[in-house]
């Protein structure tokens, strides 16, 4: 009995220590709301809860997936174009990796994706066309052949002194000769400079009203940097778009000011964090690759290693993009994260305008200014 009586005096003695403590905050924190309070005049009250508060930032962050994967963000951003029915916010920030970054820096300078969709959907002749000749030109397929030359040389030049060693032996002593990538990204630099300047389109990351970024990894460190930020914001935006294309093996690292770097894929996806930490409430992530589904009767098994690859590469960055998006939500829960991923230019348009009709409509309200009823 004496124990449990001093356990209940404890107890008591607690809650009512806490209690005051609770009590002193509350009465601390209820004088400062007066004070505040006390101190501003009728008319200051009124002019406060009319006071502008910070407009929300919209952003979009454009994944990579070549030239169709371009051709598919373009037919999606149409199709929300449309939806909005030019009632819509534009985005403040845009975050474009690889064919991202190529599609980002045209919105960024002002290019209606309407615009790009009509281009492209009428092979128009403009600069703003992309052709494979850009990348692939003859120059570029000359270069790959000396390339292929010589990763050839270097296997053939191992086996014949190693002749006993196994393949992957060969393969590894004949490392060093072999070379960094069969394409050169320069002809692809040199094509985005021209359109920008015969579209009389900004090529300067400063220049720009919006906010532009575009990620790339450092071969050498192993980080992730982003053109258009602090030290990186003076590179020409043409230089950016090559060096978040540059595919390891495919191509070779692109170098800046004495940096190699290579695909802003590599390792990360969609980059939807980039827009977040730059303080956007909304962010719409599109990512065109996506696995291609098969049924038993025609297994990929049978399309070859290349697509074996690719469907695995396209497996691990949906999955990459999936998770990241997960913890981002977490990590920031005041943004709002949309994620548009599903099977070129056309398919992307009418997809997404399913999409939008259903399960995007409340992306639509976010980003309309008017009433939806008013923009339908």
């Amino acid at each position: 009995m004496v124990g449990h009586d001093f356990r209940e005096k404890l107890n008591t003695v607690a809650v009512a220590t806490a209690c005051k403590v609770l009590g002193q905050r509350l009465s601390r924190c209820g004088r400062f709301l007066a004070t505040r309070t006390c101190a501003m005049s009728p008319l200051d009250r009124i002019l406060d809860r009319w006071r502008p508060r910070p407009r929300q930032r919209y952003a979009l962050a454009l994944a990579g997936g070549g030239v169709i994967g371009g051709m598919w963000e373009v037919g999606a951003l149409a199709a929300l174009e449309e939806q909005l029915n030019g009632s819509g916010r534009g985005f403040d920030i845009y975050v474009g990796c690889s064919a991202g970054a190529v599609v980002a820096s045209l919105l960024a300078n002002g290019i209606r994706a309407s615009e790009l969709y009509r281009i492209l959907d009428q092979d128009l002749d403009d600069p703003l066309n992309f052709r494979r000749g850009a990348v692939y030109a003859p120059d570029a397929f000359r270069g790959a052949f000396r390339q292929f030359g010589r990763l050839v040389w270097a296997v053939g030049k191992k086996a014949m002194v190693g002749i006993r060693d196994s393949v992957p032996d060969m393969l590894a002593r004949a490392e060093r000769d072999m070379p960094a990538g069969f394409f050169s990204l320069a002809a692809l630099e040199r094509y985005i400079a021209a359109g920008y300047a015969a579209r009389g389109l900004s090529n300067a990351f400063p220049a720009l009203d919006r906010t532009l970024m575009i990620p790339a990894i450092d071969l050498n460190t192993a980080e992730r940097v982003v053109f258009g930020q602090g030290e990186l914001r003076d590179v020409p935006i043409s230089h950016a778009v090559a060096a978040s294309s540059a595919i390891p093996g495919f191509f070779e690292p692109y170098t800046i000011a004495g940096r190699d770097y290579v695909d802003g894929g590599v390792g990360f996806s969609g980059h939807a964090d980039l827009a977040a930490e730059a303080g956007a409430e909304t962010v719409v992530v599109i990512n065109p690759l996506v696995p291609t589904l098969a049924d038993d009767s025609c297994s990929m098994r049978g399309r070859g290693m290349y697509t074996i690859m690719e469907q695995a590469s396209r497996i691990y960055s949906q999955n990459l993009l999936q998770l990241g998006l997960a913890v981002l939500g977490m990590k920031f829960p005041r943004t709002q994260f949309f994620l548009l991923h599903r099977l070129a230019l056309r398919h992307g348009y009418t997809s997404t305008k399913e999409w939008l009709a259903q399960e995007g409509a409340p992306l639509v309200r976010r980003l309309c200014v008017t009433p939806i009823a008013a923009a339908a």
